[in-house]
């Protein structure tokens, strides 16, 4: 029988082997971890700026007051109420930020369908025409292009969850 014997060498490389297999398991759990706490962070600024005083009386009346047949009847109902004609494009703008957020995927989409899911949809289904006479009127194709996409990634979301 023949014996091995390792030398001071070896065992030193073994161990740093060891201990680099060991700190890549960390730092996968850490960056998990990580991972989650941005998620919270992220998700929890935004639920504060929904309670907002400003953003809440836009929500409000997109929902009771909002009626929106064409851009020229619209403009004509809020011309000279200037916070009024600002709170279809607080709400947008607010959806559009989390949109945007859920699809560079900044935060998971589950966490904002669970906490907005219903404010997504309902908002886009008010604002929808509003947000397509607002492109044209723009000339801007993207206008409200994060809101749309979180409103179809929350539908599909709540289609295949709950």
């Amino acid at each position: 029988m023949k014996k091995i014997l390792l030398t001071v060498t070896d065992w030193a490389t073994s161990l740093t082997a060891l201990a680099s297999s060991l700190a890549a398991v960390t730092i996968f759990f850490e960056l998990r971890h990580m991972d989650k706490h941005k998620n919270l962070e992220i998700s929890m600024k935004l639920f504060e700026w929904a309670e907002t005083e400003r953003l809440g009386k836009a929500f409000r009346w997109i929902e009771k007051e909002f009626q929106y047949e064409n851009f020229v009847k619209y403009n004509a109902d809020v011309t000279g109420k200037f916070e009024v004609s600002d709170y279809p494009f607080n709400v947008e703008a607010y959806f559009e930020e989390v949109g945007f957020l859920v699809n560079k995927k900044f935060v998971d989409i589950d966490i904002i369908v669970d906490r907005l899911g219903v404010d997504i949809v309902s908002n886009w289904k008010k604002l929808e025409p509003w947000i397509i006479d607002m492109r044209k009127e723009r000339n801007d194709k993207t206008f409200g292009e994060h809101f749309q996409r979180l409103n179809e990634k929350t539908m599909s979301y709540i289609r295949n969850n709950m």
